[in-house]
């Protein structure tokens, strides 16, 4: 649990490093501000695979600096962004920088309170992910229109071995286009 605070001192850290492969920073009470100061330390590292900041509470304002990171990482795998308190906005555009990463294999972005509005752009980046095999959108109120998108952009990609939409309040006609892909 290091907050903000030692935000500061690790962006140093990770400034210094350009070969840094794995960040995990999950659960450490990190706000936007402190996100963000993390994030502009990793512009300038290509060789990311692996970033965790789930369950920080970042809300979208730190949207923008996540999303240059991933712009700046076509290398990245995976991807963990759960339980941040993302709106649609800020789901919108990270998910616009991760047309750039062809290697993703894992996306979370569950428990979250994105809603259907960025279902369309979800969509688009799981229809351009081919290596896509884990796909976490629980808890998003995605709704059934929301989920239907997803569920079609998933019928061509054909690595996803794991796919979790739970408590997304969909009915029986995504329940149909689900069973359909």
């Amino acid at each position: 649990n290091i907050g903000d605070d030692a935000a500061d001192e690790i962006a140093v850290v990770l400034s210094r490093n350009t070969k840094l492969q794995k960040l995990y920073l999950g659960g450490n009470n990190l706000q936007s501000e402190g996100v963000i100061k993390v994030c502009n330390a990793l512009v300038n590292t290509s060789s990311l695979t692996e970033l965790n900041i789930s369950y920080n509470d970042i809300g979208d304002d730190a949207a923008d600096e996540i999303a240059v990171v991933l712009f700046c990482n076509t290398k990245l795998q995976k991807l963990y962004l759960g339980g941040n308190n993302l709106q649609s906005e800020g789901v919108i555009k990270i998910s616009k920088s991760l047309g750039n990463t062809s290697s993703l294999t894992e996306l979370n972005i569950s428990y979250n309170n994105i809603g259907g509005d960025a279902a369309d752009e979800i969509a688009l980046v799981l229809s351009r992910t081919s290596k896509l095999q884990k796909l976490y959108l629980g808890g998003n109120n995605l709704q059934s229109e929301g989920v239907i998108k997803i569920s079609k952009a998933l019928g061509n990609t054909s690595s996803l071995t794991e796919l979790s939409i739970s408590n997304n309040n969909i009915g029986d006609d995504a329940a149909d286009e689900i069973a359909v892909q």
